[in-house]
């Protein structure tokens, strides 16, 4: 997911949060996927489902990863059965830190950062990825 952010901020040359036709054509020039010239307006087009002109991280995100099969939705929704402690329906800090075991990060064994420090990163992907998706 973050891979997927980081591809979409390089891909958008204006810092709009969106896609442009033009940012969007010539990063599937760039990547050198195999798709001809003529059909880049086709497959914007289908990148764009609210046929707004751009696409947004949502738009870009669901056609990149495409949608949740019956399986794949199962089992997101038992993880955040498991993570959400309280039953409240949506994950807070405390049902994070209760799953999220720092302890064990790589970072923290080998003295490089503290369980904290781990956490906080953690919960700032999230963060940036909510802001990224409610900005557009």
């Amino acid at each position: 997911m973050v891979g997927l952010q980081r591809i979409f901020k390089i891909m958008d040359d204006d810092g709009s949060k969106t896609l442009s036709q033009p940012e969007f054509s010539k990063a599937i020039r760039d990547l050198k996927v195999g798709i001809s010239e003529e059909n880049i307006p086709t497959l914007f087009e289908k990148f764009d489902s609210n046929h707004d002109g751009t696409i947004n991280y949502d738009e870009f995100l669901r056609h990149i990863r495409g949608e949740l099969n019956d399986l794949r939705k199962g089992l997101v929704e038992k993880a955040f059965r498991k993570i959400d402690k309280d039953n409240s329906g949506t994950l807070d800090i405390n049902d994070i830190k209760d799953t999220y075991k720092t302890e064990k990060h790589p970072d923290v064994i080998a003295g490089k950062k503290t369980a904290e420090q781990v956490l906080i990163e953690f919960l700032e992907t999230f963060e940036q990825h909510h802001n990224m998706m409610h900005n557009n």
